[in-house]
């Protein structure tokens, strides 16, 4: 099987998700996987270090083959150089390694993929599917009457509709697909981290509140982007927000977005380099430990209308080790959870208006970081956003491609 990302192999959302549930299905399954990867530069691997990773794959019954990614001027030609380089390889492999299936995760990659299986007939099977050309529009970058936008909503369409299995994050966009007539057979899978991998860990709270010098003070975490498909400023107006409420509130901010504007915007704000910590750069194990110092987190994603068939993942590791979070109402189902379930507190939109009307719920979830709390959290998030889910439906489907 072939598996198809338009990210790089190095982006935690292939190393947190597709990456895991692949590497369960060669343990499972005769079957080996034909990674495709588009490498970009945040995410760089020297030659030598991608022989190296290359040669322990294959161990373990994947071939990787890294493209690289390109963006920026001249999108369009850059996005079909990509195409034209992906076909060749697919191609290949299609016809070395008669495979049978093509794995794409998330809708740019499903777009690509559609063509592959109609031009080399292949079975398409997409994880993740989301309206990305939606996103893009309603949020202002893309206009609708742009060619980008109509190829990619054009083809998320095909995907869409001729896919032969589909596992998109939340019941809206499983609702919308069968409405439409898919052929797919169409699962709600909300994205999942590794509950073996996402857990609290006291001592690494410890550690990092010691670093910190935070001591008892009122955590609140960001870990993740600004603009493009997220808020921007916004993030911090809710930090402004919460810090003339609750004064010994402390906040983090984990991004590789200019730091540099990032301040300016917390002393606009009044709110002083003494209140506040921004990083970029953590290990695997370092974000899981920021989010255990953590009292809760925040999900930074605009409700836009489209963003109802969206499925942070940043929301499933908050869930995972224990924290309550902070989302906008309309986004996923997390808005659902966090106000039937207790786990977050929703706000209409992020800004001074509605963060005041919620800030009794807010202090009342700092008040209470407590192991028997953290452990009903995630208690809820296992239940909202199981791995098992998912792995039990690609084994369904891998059992159908187990030599190819």
């Amino acid at each position: 099987m072939i598996v198809f990302i338009y990210n790089s192999f190095n982006d935690p959302l292939f190393q947190n998700l597709v990456y895991q549930y692949i590497l369960t299905q060669t343990e499972k399954h005769s079957i080996v996987f034909h990674l495709i990867t588009f490498e970009q530069p945040e995410y760089h691997i020297p030659a030598s270090k991608k022989e190296e990773i290359k040669s322990l794959l294959k161990k373990k019954g994947i071939i990787w083959y890294p493209l690289s990614f390109h963006t920026g001027r001249l999108l369009l030609l850059k996005k079909l150089y990509d195409l034209i380089n992906a076909i060749f390889l697919v191609l290949s492999i299609r016809l070395r390694h008669q495979t049978k299936a093509i794995f794409a995760f998330a809708n740019v990659a499903a777009a690509y993929s559609i063509i592959f299986a109609k031009l080399f007939r292949m079975k398409l099977i997409i994880y993740s599917y989301e309206p990305h050309s939606e996103f893009m529009a309603e949020l202002g970058i893309w206009s609708r009457r742009s060619l980008k936008f109509k190829i990619l909503n054009w083809l998320e369409h095909q995907a869409g509709m001729h896919a032969d299995y589909i596992m998109t994050g939340t019941k809206f966009m499983v609702d919308r697909l069968l409405k439409v007539g898919s052929n797919a057979k169409v699962f709600r899978a909300p994205t999942a981290v590794d509950p073996d991998d996402f857990y609290f860990r006291p001592e690494g709270r410890k550690r990092i509140r010691n670093q910190l010098k935070i001591n008892d003070r009122k955590v609140v975490l960001y870990i993740g982007k600004f603009g493009d498909l997220y808020y921007r400023h916004e993030i911090i107006d809710v930090f402004k927000g919460i810090n003339q409420a609750i004064p010994e509130a402390f906040f983090i901010v984990v991004t590789k977005y200019d730091h540099k504007e990032i301040r300016l915007w917390f002393e606009e704000r009044g709110i002083s380099t003494d209140n506040y910590y921004l990083t970029s750069d953590l290990t695997n194990e370092e974000v899981k430990e920021y989010i255990s110092a953590a009292d809760i987190g925040i999900s930074g994603v605009p409700p836009t209308p489209s963003q109802k068939f969206r499925s942070p993942t940043k929301v499933a590791e908050y869930l995972l080790c224990g924290l309550p979070y902070i989302t906008a109402r309309g986004v996923s189902e997390d808005d659902l959870v966090a106000e039937k379930d207790g786990v977050g507190v929703v706000l209409d939109e992020f800004n001074m208006f509605y963060l005041e009307q919620n800030l009794v719920r807010i202090r009342k979830l700092l008040d209470v970081p407590n192991d028997q709390r953290r452990n009903e959290i995630r208690k809820e998030g296992l239940e909202y956003r199981s791995r098992e889910r998912i792995d039990s439906y690609l084994g369904l489907i891998c059992n159908e491609y187990s030599y190819g």
